[in-house]
């Protein structure tokens, strides 16, 4: 992709939009984001390219693949509808759930641009911006993306049995019913017993690699920053005190789409009024100063240079996934699956509060940085909610009490990554 091709681009949509801006979705999508598609070298008409379909239970205008490999997803918004922060959430824990480590976000004049399954690098810019960003934006090209998919790997097959799980469970339930003398009658136990085997086949395909998926991307010194949606360009649709994926930035505009930093940002987002990230990616960048994330870590005595695993938490309720968090750390995958909960709803905690009756007086949740019996809690963090959580322990000891509290929400959890490998 040369500079010429995108600058090109560039100046046919502006004209386009000055003069006769699309009115609709399906006009946005034809003259907008279809041309920008195969400006990235991407054939949205070829059989490679779904369109208008649902990927756990996230509406996605396109899904690019190559040679049958899901590799980007396309969420699309009217020119005249500003990106919904919601669905960008939505977009993020299903990158994470099926492994699919690109995604574009647009309504043809706003570009969120992101990369990574756990860890999530984004960039965010306006349509007259995107020349400046090629070395970024080639990241995201047809070209790029199959070279990184020369070298099979077991996460491939995780991605298209994600995008394919509703049609193969149609077809199994449908092979079992048939092969049952009245199996109609067995349907839904079916249909959930065939839901619980496709979640473990794409959990146990995608636990295959330590570290991010877009590990092979350059990256000069990741920083961690919050997320930062343009309150101009993302509707403030949904909580804000809470993101479920990780997310970080690049340190450069020429790095959108690098490698993910071991270390995870704060869940605190903030937001940029200039309707770019550009500024904001460079103030974070010189800014010394820790993420209130990062002084919670650092309070509690936990070593900066432990955070290199990855630590992920899928959520189910009785019949599908309904989303993801994941850290380099356990305690922050920990304290990621606390905020998750209490921002779903998880309510009715009588704190102190201990997952274990025996525990004697040690409080995992408590309005203050105390246990029951008064004494301090080793690691105290705080949630949004204003209560603490204690951290301290071993990996075993955190997903014990992410499980106690997953549980404590009537929901199930899948824990992959390095839980099991400590």
């Amino acid at each position: 992709m040369s500079a010429l091709d995108l600058q090109a681009f560039v100046d046919r949509s502006r004209v386009l939009v000055d003069s006769t801006p699309p009115t609709t979705g399906r006009e946005t999508r034809a003259w907008l984001v279809d041309p920008f598609l195969a400006t990235l070298g991407w054939d949205i008409h070829a059989d490679s390219c779904v369109t208008d379909t649902t990927v756990d239970g996230t509406a996605l205008e396109y899904v690019c693949s190559v040679d049958g490999i899901p590799a980007l997803f396309v969420a699309v918004e009217p020119l005249d509808g500003s990106l919904s922060k919601s669905r960008a959430v939505a977009l993020l824990e299903t990158m994470a759930w099926t492994g699919v480590d690109r995604a574009i976000y647009t309504n043809g004049e706003t570009f969120l641009f992101l990369a990574g399954t756990t860890d999530v690098e984004q960039l965010a810019c306006q349509l007259p911006s995107l020349s400046d960003h090629e070395s970024a934006l080639t990241h995201y090209s047809q070209a790029a993306v199959s070279r990184r998919l020369e070298r099979h790997s077991r996460t491939f097959v995780a991605r298209q049995l994600a995008v394919e799980r509703p049609a193969l469970l149609e077809s199994i339930v449908t092979a079992l019913t048939n092969a049952t003398e009245q199996g109609d009658v067995y349907t839904t136990e079916f249909e959930s017993a065939t839901e619980r085997f496709l979640e473990q086949l794409v959990a146990s395909f995608a636990d295959d690699t330590r570290g991010p998926v877009a590990g092979d991307l350059e990256s000069s010194s990741p920083t961690d920053v919050s997320v930062r949606f343009s309150e101009t360009d993302i509707s403030d649709d949904s909580p804000v005190d809470q993101q479920p994926v990780t997310e970080t930035e690049p340190s450069r505009d020429d790095t959108a789409g690098a490698s993910s930093s071991d270390r995870g940002p704060s869940d605190q987002p903030d937001t940029d009024s200039s309707g770019s990230s550009g500024d904001s990616r460079a103030d974070a960048a010189d800014t010394d100063s820790p993420t209130p994330r990062e002084r919670n870590v650092e309070d509690s005595g936990e070593s900066a240079s432990t955070d290199d695993g990855e630590y992920v938490v899928r959520f189910f309720n009785d019949h599908t996934s309904i989303g993801a968090i994941g850290h380099s750390s356990s305690a922050q995958a920990l304290l990621g699956t606390a905020e998750y909960l209490f921002d779903r709803g998880l309510s009715g905690v009588s704190v102190p509060w201990q997952p274990d009756e025996t525990a004697d007086d040690c409080a995992v949740l408590n309005d203050s940085p105390t246990h029951a019996d008064g004494s301090p809690m080793t690691a105290p963090q705080q949630l949004s909610n204003g209560l603490y959580l204690e951290t301290a322990g071993t990996v075993d000891d955190h997903a014990a009490r992410v499980d106690a509290l997953v549980a404590r929400a009537g929901l199930r959890a899948m824990l992959t990554g390095d839980w099991e490998r400590e």
